[in-house]
């Protein structure tokens, strides 16, 4: 599996995510004093957007972590 980087927009921590994560999918920061959510907004190159705190508060909220 082909794997990509990318750099957190917050705390600018290289990210390792792997080919097979989707367009829309949530991420978290693997860096531990970040944390920050992030979505997936588009492949090839990828590209991040910070998910607003807010969206994050619900018992459904599974993102993955990649470092």
């Amino acid at each position: 599996m082909a794997v990509e980087f990318i750099t957190c927009p917050t705390c600018k921590q290289k990210l390792a995510l792997q080919s097979y994560v989707a367009v829309g999918a949530l991420v978290v920061c693997a860096n531990p004093k970040c944390g920050t959510s992030l979505r997936i907004t588009q492949r090839k190159p990828v590209k991040v957007e910070v998910v607003p705190e807010e969206e994050t508060h619900h018992h459904d909220y599974r993102p993955e972590s990649y470092g």
